[in-house]
């Protein structure tokens, strides 16, 4: 399985028109591709206004196919075009293969997404390990959450989606990860495994 997304930033002036607008467009490409399509805004970990939409799928051939009949349908592409002024910068797509654990049928309200470069020399143990630790994680929590690698873009990255229903699951995670001696050591094991100072995490939320 892959996670495909593609991100931009909402124009300062145009945040809240952006949002209702990329929930809108969403729709409409799920209606020509008859993929499902969802809709976040990231709430902490990116500029303010970034916003991404992002689909799952069982092959790349898949998303060509997709993107294929996106550009050869006229509303979809006038859609689209009107939307331009609603954003600053181009849009960047990233595709990730999920390596372990099963989105739920209906992605949570939230996700912690946390990515990582894994250290020349170490990736099967940086795997191994990033899987392990989505596993301890997700059993611990009851919450779902997938583990994968980058398809494109930086080389040997790694992410962490970890789903949540509420803001206060999200702080109840957080409350678990600073107490939890499991995790400490789990962490601890993982010093020589990633690049130092590659670490990033962000919360997103689901717009539709």
């Amino acid at each position: 399985m892959y996670i495909f997304n593609r991100t931009r930033q909402a124009h300062p002036d145009h945040i809240f028109e952006a949002m209702t607008s990329s929930v809108e467009v969403a729709k409409k490409v799920t209606e020509v591709t008859g993929l499902e399509i969802h809709v976040w805004q990231t709430r902490f970990g990116a500029p303010v206004g970034t916003i991404t939409w992002s689909c799952r799928l069982d092959s790349q051939a898949e998303l060509h196919e997709a993107t294929e009949k996106l550009a050869v349908d006229a509303t979809y592409v006038d859609m689209a075009m009107s939307m331009a002024s609603q954003y600053v910068g181009p849009a960047e797509d990233a595709m990730m293969r999920v390596v372990s654990g099963t989105p739920a049928d209906t992605p949570s309200s939230f996700y912690v997404v946390t990515v990582a470069s894994m250290a020349n020399g170490k990736y099967a143990e940086a795997i191994e390990w990033g899987a392990a630790m989505q596993d301890y994680s997700c059993s611990a929590l009851g919450a779902p959450g997938v583990f994968g690698t980058a398809s494109y873009g930086g080389f040997a990255v790694v992410a962490w989606l970890m789903g949540r229903d509420s803001m206060t699951e999200v702080d109840a995670a957080a409350d678990w990860e600073m107490s939890d001696a499991g995790y400490h050591e789990r962490i601890q094991a993982a010093s020589e495994l990633f690049i130092p100072g590659s670490g990033h995490q962000r919360l997103i939320e689901r717009l539709n």
